[in-house]
């Protein structure tokens, strides 16, 4: 799709109205020896006509332009927008109609073949047709940018890149309004895994900065994609003192920036739109505010740090640049060298630096700035386990009398024994895992307010990390899989058994019934006729035999 409207003037244009002013500073000049001076009007007029190498008629156009203000500014050339128009109004008509009809469409034709129907309509109704730039000079005049923008695109981001930007964020004291954003850190670090090799990769950067001052409250380093729990670490950073933190670094620098924001700005990722994100906010009174979408520039503050913290770190080996074309095949994994705790510190490094430096626009150094102002601010002693407690991801699950059931494990401690009794009024149990390590999960006391480490029942204390633990089920999973036919294999075989045996089944059903159909009546015996009674004969005598004795 053709580029809708220019983002601005290009060097040629700028040398133009260069020349264009010398050339009306040197009208201005000629004009007013003609006004000033004692000779004829007509033999000036003639004179500074053959010195501009101009006609006298335009000389007379000049003048009369001229002679009310006198100012340079009158003289310069006017614009395709304030020019007379010359054509027909007939052609006119044309001209914008099929413009309209033809040009200002979602489809963002080029403006040729909408010039070749501008000039066949004006031959079909017997008029001249108009040239190519007769028509293209028009159109600033019948459209304003906001229209061609809405007409010829879809894409809002050209609607939105016209309209006035005077201000979005304003902070009148420290933590009244923060900003949270990530960015991938544009230089490689370099990690030796034992048994395994070498890693080479790049690492997610995520900052919370004050508006009022600018200064970065706090930050966090990881090597997972933005998610619940980068956001906590950063809080729990930005809330909390750091002096142990820089200690156990190694960094001897101050940074006495922390507290509770008292208003967040954010994206709309799904990690400041998740459950565990907002109970964390409103358990400490934070609150939140999405920035619109697509409107980048209402996080100015948090992504220009970014990018400020992503330039200082692109300046050392392994730089992965801005993009593709900045880095120019630069071997930047092959000439990788930081690891991931030198990673850390240098962005601190980078932050303490920011925190110290003046800005040049508007001349205020942020440290500076927040010493002067946050003294009024309430202190608050919060522990960076406790914070980092309340934004870690979380679930809720009810009670058993073998413990809570997550990631496919039990947990169970002693302390949530008492509690199996009354597990039907409890409901359900608030609970906080970390990522990192689920060995143990996070419980809320039912008694109290505070969360309580509870341990796998397996007594498997190990730590395992919550990707491993899906991959580990994972590859079980693949490692028992069974094809389609295996799967059905066993169950075909049952179903023949099963047939089979209901068809010895039906055999004795069918021999039971046979016995009963013989011995039924038969409607045929009692239709047979009755055979007739037997003749009775005389009883014939004996005759005995002698009997020859010996």
């Amino acid at each position: 799709m053709q580029k809708l409207v220019q983002k601005g003037p290009s060097a040629a244009s700028r040398t133009a109205t260069d020349d264009h002013w010398s050339q009306a500073r040197r009208i201005a000049s000629e004009l007013d020896k003609v006004l000033d001076g004692s000779a004829p009007r007509r033999s000036a007029i003639a004179r500074v006509a053959a010195e501009l190498q101009l006609s006298t008629r335009q000389i007379y156009n000049l003048l009369a332009r001229y002679r009310d203000d006198r100012t340079v500014t009158v003289l310069l050339p006017k614009t395709g927008n304030t020019r007379r128009k010359r054509l027909p109004s007939k052609i006119e008509e044309i001209i914008a109609a099929t413009l309209r009809e033809q040009w200002l469409v979602l489809e963002a034709p080029p403006l040729a073949p909408v010039v070749a129907e501008i000039r066949a309509r004006c031959e079909e109704a017997g008029l001249r047709p108009p040239s190519y730039i007769a028509a293209a000079r028009r159109i600033p005049a019948l459209f304003t940018p906001e229209e061609i923008a809405k007409g010829r695109s879809a894409n809002p981001k050209h609607l939105r890149r016209l309209k006035p930007r005077p201000g979005y964020i304003h902070a009148p004291r420290p933590l009244d309004v923060c900003q949270i954003d990530h960015t991938p850190t544009d230089i490689n670090f370099v990690e030796v895994v034992d048994g395994a090799g070498i890693f080479v990769g790049r690492a997610y950067l995520t900052i919370l900065t004050d508006v009022f001052s600018r200064c970065i409250l706090g930050f966090c380093l990881s090597l997972e994609k933005p998610s619940s729990l980068s956001v906590a670490l950063c809080l729990a950073h930005a809330m909390c003192p750091k002096e142990q933190w820089m200690a156990a670094r190694g960094l001897d620098h101050d940074w006495p920036m922390l507290g509770r924001p008292r208003r967040l700005v954010t994206d709309s990722a799904k990690e400041f739109k998740g459950r565990a994100f907002q109970r964390g906010c409103e358990e400490y009174g934070i609150g939140i505010r999405y920035r619109d979408r697509g409107r980048v520039h209402q996080g100015g503050v948090v992504e220009r740090l970014l990018g400020k913290l992503n330039a200082v770190l692109a300046t050392h080996p392994g730089s992965t640049g801005r993009s593709v074309a900045d880095r120019d095949e630069y071997p930047s994994e092959k000439r990788a060298c930081l690891s991931f705790a030198d990673l850390e510190r240098c962005v601190a490094l980078a932050v303490v630096d920011h925190n110290l430096q003046e800005n040049a626009k508007t001349l205020k150094v942020p440290l500076t700035e927040w010493q002067a102002h946050a003294v009024d601010n309430p202190r608050f002693n919060y522990d960076a386990h406790d914070v980092l407690l309340t934004f870690l991801p979380g679930a809720e699950r009810r009670l058993t009398p073998q413990g809570i059931s997550m990631f496919a494990l039990f947990y169970y401690a002693p302390w949530l024994g008492s509690f199996v009794p009354e597990r039907d009024r409890l409901g359900k149990l608030e609970i906080r895992y970390d990522p990192r390590d689920i060995s143990h999960v996070y419980v809320r006391d039912p008694a109290g307010v505070a969360f309580r480490s509870v341990r796998r029942r397996d007594g498997i204390l190990t730590p395992v990390t919550l990707w491993e633990h899906e991959s580990d089920r994972a590859n079980r999973r693949m490692a028992n899989a069974r094809s389609n036919v295996e799967k059905v294999q066993l169950r075909r075989e049952i179903a023949s058994v099963a047939g089979t045996a209901k068809h010895k089944k039906t055999e004795l059903r069918n021999a039971v019934r046979a016995g009963h159909a013989a011995g039924a009546s038969k409607p045929y015996e009692a239709m047979a006729p009755v055979p007739p009674a037997p003749v009775e004969h005389p009883v014939r005598q004996k005759r005995r035999l002698p009997i020859e004795e010996w």
